[in-house]
C-alpha cells in the first residue's frame, strides 16, 4: 500500500492467473490498496509474477501487453477496473487493431512496430 488513506479498485483475472484471486478460470474481487497505488501494484499485491501476465485492460484501455509493463506506473483511482488476462487465455487477435489503449503503452507499441502475441526483452523480437 502507497498512502495510508485506501481506495478500492475492481479487479478480474482472466485464466490461469485467476488462481491469484481464488478463482479457478475467472476471478472477480475487490482490492483494497493505497492511495497513489499504481497499475502493476495489483499484480504485486495479488503475487502474479509479471511473466504469467497477458493483456492488462484498465477501465476498458488496452494498457500493458504480455513481457512489457508499460503502464505499471499509472496511478489507480477509487473505483477503477483493472482486467488482467493471462498469457493462455487472451482475447482474439484479429479484434486488436485499432484498440484504445494507455498512452504509455501506445508509445512502446511504436518503438516495437507492430502489436505481437508475446514480447521479449529486444526490439526485434
Amino acid at each position: 500500500m502507497k498512502g495510508t488513506a485506501a481506495i478500492t479498485v475492481h479487479v478480474v483475472l482472466y485464466g490461469s492467473i485467476a488462481e491469484y484471486g481464488g478463482g479457478t478460470h475467472i476471478a472477480d474481487l475487490y482490492l483494497k490498496l493505497g492511495e497513489g497505488s499504481l497499475l502493476g501494484d495489483v499484480l504485486t499485491e495479488l503475487g502474479i509474477p509479471s511473466e504469467e501476465k497477458g493483456y492488462v485492460f484498465l477501465n476498458s484501455v488496452l494498457c500493458d501487453a504480455p513481457g512489457l509493463n508499460a503502464s505499471a506506473g499509472l496511478t489507480l483511482k477509487q473505483g477503477d477496473h483493472v482486467g488482467v488476462f493471462s498469457k493462455d487465455h487472451m482475447w482474439p487477435y484479429q479484434y486488436r487493431d485499432g484498440i484504445r489503449m494507455s498512452d504509455t503503452l501506445r508509445e512502446v507499441m511504436q518503438e516495437r512496430g507492430a502489436m505481437h502475441h508475446t514480447y521479449g526483452t529486444t526490439p526485434q523480437d
